[in-house]
C-alpha cells in the first residue's frame, strides 16, 4: 500500500511540473522579446486532421517556443530581423527533419502560418491567407 501511495505522489508531481512548464512556455515571448513594443506577432494554426494526440512544437531559430495541441493556436512575438521558423509533430515524429521557413520580420506586422503535412511525413509552415 505504501509503495502505491509513493508512486501516485511522484506521478502527480511529474504531471504538475509538466503542466507548469507548458503554461510557462506558452506565455513567454518568442525569441527573447519582453513586450510587444517594437515586435511583430507570430500566429501558427494547426490543422485538425493531424489527430487529437499529436502535439505540434513550434521552433524559432532552432529553439522550441511553444506547443500546439488539438484545436489550439500558438501566438507569440518576434523581434524584427531574419528568423528561421519550423514545426515538428510529437510525441513520435515519423521524420525528425523540420523543413525551414525563412521570414524577414518587420516591426508591427502579423505573420500567420498553418502547420500541415508536406506529403513526405514532415510538417511544414504554409503562409495563411
Amino acid at each position: 500500500m505504501n509503495y502505491n501511495w509513493r508512486r501516485t505522489l511522484i506521478l502527480a508531481m511529474a504531471c504538475l511540473l509538466y503542466v507548469a512548464g507548458y503554461a510557462g512556455a506558452s506565455t513567454r515571448a518568442t525569441s527573447g522579446a519582453s513586450s510587444n513594443e517594437g515586435t511583430a506577432r507570430l500566429i501558427v494554426h494547426r490543422i485538425p486532421t493531424m489527430g487529437k494526440f499529436v502535439i505540434v512544437q513550434v521552433y524559432v531559430d532552432n529553439v522550441v517556443v511553444g506547443a500546439i495541441g488539438y484545436g489550439d493556436t500558438y501566438e507569440g512575438f518576434l523581434k524584427p530581423g531574419h528568423h528561421v521558423l519550423s514545426v515538428l509533430a510529437t510525441p513520435r515524429p515519423k521524420w525528425r527533419e523540420r523543413p525551414p521557413t525563412i521570414v524577414d520580420v518587420r516591426s508591427g506586422q502579423t505573420y500567420k502560418f498553418t502547420a500541415m503535412g508536406n506529403g513526405e511525413g514532415n510538417l511544414m509552415l504554409r503562409p495563411a491567407d
